[in-house]
This record gives structure tokens, sequence and C-alpha cells, in this order.
């Protein structure tokens, strides 16, 4: 994990804060902290299926509409969640609002981490 000691560090659970966060603990530092599968840098083979498994089961619910029905598949929510949902299971990361990259506009999806979109970036 990044900006933490060195060495073996426990997974403790779901700390029930934001999707995608984990919570762990540092015995080198004697503390909880939670992290989400970006800042994991090292993990076994077995933590990385409990992550997997973990992100799956904390997926956020598919868009509705005004209603509360959900969208049909070719919707362009639900396809924005799709992707959005596909990268989730990359990065352990989701935001809940709604953000445009910084330098074009575009709609981001809420498991991006940037604040530009791939294109912009690839573009600095």
């Amino acid at each position: 994990m990044k900006n933490i000691v060195k060495g073996k560090h426990f997974i403790v659970g779901n700390p029930h804060t934001f999707h995608g966060r984990i919570s762990a603990y540092c015995p080198q530092k004697d503390v909880f902290l939670n992290v989400s599968l970006g800042e994991i840098v090292d993990m076994p083979l077995n933590t990385k299926y409990w992550i997997k498994g973990f992100l799956s089961g904390n997926e956020p619910s598919p868009p509705v509409n005004e209603d509360g029905d959900f969208h049909p598949q070719g919707h362009e929510d639900n396809i924005h969640w799709d992707k959005s949902v596909a990268l989730f299971h990359k990065t352990g990361s989701w935001y809940s609002g709604k953000r445009n990259c910084t330098i074009c506009g575009i709609k981001l999806l809420n498991s991006w981490t940037d604040l530009e979109c791939e294109n912009c970036l690839e573009e600095k």
C-alpha cells in the first residue's frame, strides 16, 4: 500500500464508507486505514481474489428513472454505468456524483480517478 510502512498489511473488511473502500490494518504503525484497490502495490493471489469478490459485491446499484425503475440496457445512463462498473473492478474507486473533464468537459466515468479524461491526459 502506498504511503504506508513497507511490510505486510492485513485486510480487515468493509469500512462501510464509500464503494470500493477496504478496511486494512498496518501492524508496524498499529493503525487501521481505508484503501482502494489502486493504492495496493503488491498482494498475494488469495488477496487478489478476495478483493475481486469484494468489489463484485460492492458495486453501486444501476441508475433508475424518475419513477425508480431501472433504465433499459441501451439507455445512455445504463451504458455509462456499465462502463463505470467495468472500470470499478480495476480501480476500486467510485465517485457517486457527476463529474466532467476539466479540460474538454466530457462526462467522466464514476470510477475514473483523474479530473481529466483519458484523451486529454494523453495530449498533455
